[in-house]
């Protein structure tokens, strides 16, 4: 039972995470926005340019998975860009309680979570909006980045505007944390992956350090930050959005030699069987239901475009103008170039022996029916040793 002051009660059910290796589901997918309508005085109705019936109808869809517990890989709402920003929120949360009185939604915080106005950093909504297991202890800072385990999944969700080149927010916030991100990044990652309880590490942000579409492209930023440490610890799995289509990568470790780009690195051509302690599986998960898709926007010619850098002053628009560097996508695994909507399913086995194999089978769902309505776009496997051999 739910309570507040000012409001009548509710009520639901929600199953707590397993503790030590124990089966179990879960789910993830970004940029999804808010379902509004605004009534006119003489009866028509104007919809919200942000969202589309998607935006519903893949909730419904998370439902039919019922997992234990969902990432939503930034750009929640697209708060930013209307005029009522609480309404906005509203809508949000009116729309995805239908999921999340059962299971708990795990955000990470887009761009489009930093609004003008809104606290030292823009993300003061957000902050307020959800109270995460943040280690964080400065309120500025508070609920941001944090980490959570289920079963043998280890889970880091960050917040990477801190480290992007991109300017996508309403403000720039480029190095808002002084490092006090990426060192809580990096013991969450060196405390993982030596604990014998840990087989999974997986990694939740929102903007994308692979992309072949021409739209935001990978930045740089992120891949000069993250890519040590994800190829120093052996992270098996990054979800992430931003880009409002679906692709995932071969398994990457390390650089392409000589790459003034950090080109991730493919260690292996497999798509239907991957084993993650050889390299990470990233997976760009922007089909949440959000207007504006990029599935028809990919590159046909083998090659991606990389933010490099960005000018040190805003332009006209307000933005600061990104520089961008093509560069050969030796790491495409799969794209979906005909469903702009969907969402991954992750289904953990954590098997049945010490130091045996653990395994996650990966389903893509696309959101293309009325109504949540479902179908398989592809599955795969991901593998690995467990950590107590």
């Amino acid at each position: 039972m739910v309570s507040h002051d000012g409001a009548a009660p509710d009520s639901a059910i929600f199953k707590t995470a397993p503790r030590g290796r124990a089966p179990l589901t879960f789910t993830s997918f970004g940029d999804q926005s808010a379902p509004q309508v605004t009534w006119a005085a003489d009866g028509s109705v104007t919809l919200d340019a942000n969202s589309t019936p998607a935006t519903k109808d893949i909730v419904t869809g998370i439902e039919q998975v019922a997992p234990l517990f969902h990432l939503l890989n930034g750009d929640l709402c697209y708060a930013n860009l209307d005029v009522d920003r609480v309404r906005t929120w509203n809508n949000f949360f009116t729309n995805n309680t239908r999921s999340a009185r059962f299971r708990p939604w795990m955000p990470a915080a887009g761009n489009h979570e930093i609004e003008s106005g809104n606290g030292p950093i823009g993300l003061g909504a957000f902050q307020t909006y959800f109270d995460l297991p943040s280690t964080e202890t400065d309120a500025e800072l508070k609920n941001l980045w944090y980490a959570f385990t289920a079963g043998s999944v280890r889970v880091i969700v960050l917040q990477n505007d801190e480290v992007a080149l991109q300017d996508g927010g309403d403000i720039y916030v480029h190095g808002y944390s002084g490092g006090r991100q990426m060192k809580f990044l990096e013991k969450e990652l060196s405390k993982a992956r030596a604990s014998r309880d840990i087989d999974w590490i997986v990694v939740a942000m929102h903007q994308v350090m692979i992309s072949s579409s021409d739209a935001n492209g990978a930045d740089l930023g992120l891949r000069q930050a993250y890519g040590p440490l994800f190829h120093k610890y052996g992270v098996d799995l990054v979800v992430c959005g931003h880009e409002h289509n679906y692709e995932r990568s071969l398994a990457v470790r390390g650089v392409v030699s000589g790459s003034e780009t950090l080109t991730p690195n493919p260690v292996s051509s497999r798509t239907d069987s991957i084993d993650t302690s050889h390299g990470t599986v990233h997976m760009v998960l922007g089909g949440g239901g959000v207007s504006g898709t990029t599935n028809q926007s990919f590159f046909k010619d083998g090659t991606a475009k990389v933010i490099t850098a960005v000018s040190a002053t805003a332009g006209s628009n307000g933005k600061r103008t990104s520089t961008y560097v093509h560069e050969q996508a030796v790491w495409v695994g799969v794209r979906d170039l005909d469903h702009p909507y969907g969402f991954a399913a992750f289904e953990v086995d954590p098997g049945n022996r010490r130091g045996g194999t653990t395994t996650m089978k990966v389903t893509y769902y696309n959101v293309n029916k009325p109504h949540g309505d479902l179908s398989v776009f592809e599955q795969f496997t991901l593998h690995r040793k467990r950590s107590d051999g």
